[in-house]
């Protein structure tokens, strides 16, 4: 008789003892393959109205990445297709004033009226006009791109003017609560001068004004200046 320590219990081939008793490891892979498989998910877009569908680049983007390409000569360019139909449109609803209010009679009422009067201009978002060609903090010039033109947009902000016309000292304040808005009509670069079609905020028969700010006088506030791309 054989010891207990000789005893060898003989192994059973599991191809034998179809008994579900295997390893876990085994269990898995059967339960698994008796198991119908998830469908699929479904990798198609889920369809929505064109109103919500986000657009491909935003505006912003749009318009960043055209202000990095345009040169002076580019400003020029768009000026030459843009801004002097925008001065056409303005000196023409100038005229118009003197016997009907254009827009709803605000600064920013005006310069819409126009830009709706010139096609192929891009809309502005805001009181961002086009690619700025000048800007300045009191006294101190921060940019300056391309020369002031006829037909850029001029936006004003809290300035306070104060210097010499002739023998006389003046002291001028707009864009003070709103930013002064207004299309440019002249420029004169000896005096630093623009000379600005604006909605007239003051008591008169004409609603649209033509008045002249000298920029080199600006002693505090903000100006923009932008000219307005082709849509």
């Amino acid at each position: 008789m054989m010891s207990s320590s000789q005893w060898v219990l003989p192994s059973i081939p599991s191809a034998s003892l179809d008994l579900g008793l295997g390893s876990s490891n085994e269990f898995s892979e059967e339960s698994s393959t008796d198991t119908p498989p998830p469908p699929p998910r479904s990798t198609r877009p889920v369809s929505r109205p064109s109103s919500q569908l986000p657009p491909a680049h935003p505006p912003s983007v749009q318009k960043a990445a055209i202000e990095a390409q345009l040169s002076s000569e580019d400003l020029m360019a768009v000026w030459g297709k843009v801004g002097v139909h925008i001065c056409e449109a303005a000196t023409m609803l100038h005229e118009k004033s003197k016997k009907s209010l254009i827009g709803d009679g605000s600064f920013m009422g005006f310069v819409m009226a126009v830009l709706h009067g010139v096609p192929n201009a891009m809309q502005p978002s805001g009181m961002d006009f086009g690619h700025i060609v000048y800007a300045q903090t009191s006294s101190a010039v921060q940019r300056r791109m391309s020369e002031i033109l006829p037909g850029d947009i001029i936006a004003l902000y809290d300035a306070k003017f104060k210097g010499h016309k002739g023998l006389q000292t003046y002291h001028q304040s707009v864009g003070v609560g709103e930013p002064l808005v207004g299309v440019i009509n002249e420029f004169e670069t000896k005096k630093s001068k623009v000379r600005v079609f604006q909605a007239n905020q003051h008591v008169g028969q004409q609603t649209v004004e033509s008045v002249s700010y000298r920029l080199e006088d600006m002693k505090s506030g903000h100006v923009k200046i932008f000219r307005v791309l082709e849509s």
